[in-house]
């Protein structure tokens, strides 16, 4: 049986990925990732990139949401500091996403209300996706082994933005 987010990770299909290179949270590796699994998203970058950067450089980075096709399935995840998430579900659901997942170190206890009194469906608070993404790079691959090592990959998902952290292990 497989864990309920390698199943929202990999059935999601034109997800949005939602960073700010203004303030150092460009999401790189994980573009990397998804770029090397063929994956189909699209990254709005709050600090104004529009060519991805780290090992996956010159990619299609967008810069408001207007530009984003409508193509894109109904997942955001959020990749800006704790304190601008708010902002982040904001642009999620002005895009229509009805899902949101919060990377580490993202998930503020204000934003995570603020999705789901939006109605949105909070996947994750704190674990990469990356983790959970099937053919990753080798360099993520064993990240995520460290994760089963410690027993964090397979407890359930985390939605509650008060709980323990366990976000990198």
């Amino acid at each position: 049986m497989s864990h309920p987010l390698e199943d929202v990770i990999n059935n999601a299909d034109g997800f949005i990925l939602i960073g700010d290179s203004s303030k150092d949270r460009f999401p790189a590796y994980s573009y990397n990732a998804y770029m090397h699994v063929q994956k189909r998203f699209y990254c709005l970058d709050f600090g104004g990139l529009t060519e991805s950067r780290g090992g996956y450089e010159g990619g299609k980075v967008y810069t408001s949401v207007d530009e984003i096709p409508d193509d894109h399935d109904d997942l955001a995840i959020i990749w800006v500091h704790p304190h601008d998430a708010k902002r982040a579900v904001d642009t999620a659901n002005e895009l229509g996403c009805k899902r949101v997942w919060f990377s580490f170190k993202t998930g503020h206890p204000d934003a995570v209300e603020h999705a789901k009194s939006l109605g949105m469906e909070v996947v994750e608070i704190g674990r990469c996706p990356v983790y959970y993404l099937d053919g990753k790079p080798a360099g993520c691959a064993a990240h995520a082994a460290i994760t089963k090592i410690s027993g964090s990959y397979k407890r359930a998902p985390q939605t509650d933005p008060n709980a323990d952290r366990r976000e990198l292990w």
